[in-house]
């Protein structure tokens, strides 16, 4: 492990938020099952930040995460590490992150339809991330010098 593979998995999070995620919160919010749009410019936090800048951000954070546990991640194929890993974060996110330092409902207070949008989401997030850093380090720069 190395520190261009984190900065590849920041990269594949990165890409992966603004291609997969939005379009299926796109599709989710067209649909009527989500309130959120996607790639949103509307400020968020403390700083005033897009949406969308905040998401690519934190998604880049998590795909520095994934570029450290793909190794112990189970499953064969790339695409079932990053379903896995988008299942995980999903379950890391609202099980503790999001109730302990946002104050938020435990797993968005239960309610069904907004925990199977989430993990659509994360599960082709992850995927997403998963598929873009594999490529990223078959296809790095050294090999193209």
């Amino acid at each position: 492990m190395n520190l261009t593979d984190f900065a590849y998995g920041f990269l594949a999070a990165a890409i992966a938020v603004v291609t997969v995620h939005q379009c299926i919160v796109l599709v989710l919010n067209k649909a009527g099952l989500l309130p959120s749009s996607p790639w949103s410019t509307k400020p968020i936090g403390p700083w005033g930040v897009p949406t969308i800048v905040n998401s690519i951000f934190w998604g880049g954070l998590w795909g520095t995460v994934y570029a450290g546990v793909h190794h112990w991640l189970p499953g064969s194929e790339t695409w079932c590490k990053g379903l896995i890993f988008g299942l995980l974060m999903a379950l890391v996110s609202n099980f503790t992150l999001l109730p302990l330092i946002k104050r938020k409902p435990l797993f968005m207070d239960m309610n069904f339809k907004m925990i199977a949008c989430v993990l659509l989401i994360l599960s082709g997030f992850g995927m997403t991330t998963a598929l873009l850093y594999e490529w990223l380090r078959a296809n790095s720069l050294s090999s193209f010098l």
